[in-house]
């Protein structure tokens, strides 16, 4: 889909990481309407430079932490009529956790990044989706990780979070209108970021084979970003809107090839969601 054909209102979350920067820099590019929240005002700083954003750029920049319930709600508040007009919300805020076994794990740092990965969501969503007055369609994309569909030794923080969040989208999918919204879970690949940078400074809690897949496909990440944003312009577009309440992956899926008769069957069938293997 050529986005530059439609203005769109686009809302990002977690705006000065590397995905969620990469994906402000492209849409800012298509000529959108953006708002991009980030962490506090040294993100926002850092942001406004990589970006290079000028006064006649149509750019809302604030500073939100998802930690805190209050602080979430009040941004929405805020912005309330942003949110109501949006066509695209993307939330690229997570945390990797502690990267140690399940039984030693630091149980308040648990719930920290249970709180950031899944918790944070939940309110967001809960008070978007009541903000939602209007038949314009509104289309949202949250981020698995590694360890939802593998088995990650001492990453249970992370992936226990992101697990309980691509189970969210899927339940949600199925209770909202689907003609009006669409919700679903992407698993980007591996791209060079902070969490990247932690895991390997923990490479000794990190498995020969992880740390092997880290190395090879990080090098690749530009790659990554951009299927990424071709993933996500066809899931929005008319061919891929019908797609919703799924895990996909955009590194490997190719799903924005698929025929219109394949992607039918995915759209009604229980492909591509968290089910046993049979």
């Amino acid at each position: 889909m050529d986005t530059k054909k439609k203005n769109m209102k686009i809302i990002i979350f977690g705006a000065s990481g590397a995905i969620g920067s990469y994906l402000a820099k492209k849409y800012l590019s298509d000529k959108h309407e953006i708002l991009l929240f980030v962490k506090n005002s040294k993100s926002k700083k850092k942001l406004i430079k990589l970006l290079k954003l000028r006064k006649i750029d149509n750019v809302i920049i604030d500073n939100i932490s998802v930690e805190k319930k209050n602080s979430i709600i009040k941004k929405i508040n805020k912005h309330s009529f942003f949110f109501q007009e949006s066509n695209l919300i993307i939330n690229a805020i997570g945390d990797l956790g502690e990267i140690k076994d399940i039984v030693n794990l630091d149980l308040k740092k648990f719930e920290k990044t249970l709180k950031i990965n899944f918790i944070s969501n939940l309110i967001l969503l809960q008070k978007i989706l009541k903000l939602k007055k209007n038949n314009k369609r509104l289309s949202i994309f949250l981020f698995s990780g590694g360890g939802v569909t593998s088995t990650r030794k001492n990453f249970g923080s992370y992936s226990i979070s992101k697990i309980a969040l691509v189970k969210l989208v899927e339940i949600l999918s199925n209770e909202i209108n689907k003609k009006f919204i669409q919700i679903n879970a992407i698993s980007p690949g591996i791209i060079k970021s902070k969490m990247i940078d932690i895991t390997l400074k923990n490479k000794e809690l990190v498995t020969k084979e992880e740390l092997k897949k880290i190395k090879r496909q990080s090098s690749s990440s530009d790659k990554t970003l951009i299927k990424l944003y071709d993933v996500i312009n066809f899931l929005i577009s008319k061919k891929g809107k019908m797609i919703s309440g799924k895990l996909i992956s955009s590194k490997w899926d190719n799903i924005e090839n698929w025929d219109k008769k394949k992607i039918e069957k995915l759209s009604t069938s229980e492909l591509f969601s968290m089910r046993r293997v049979q």
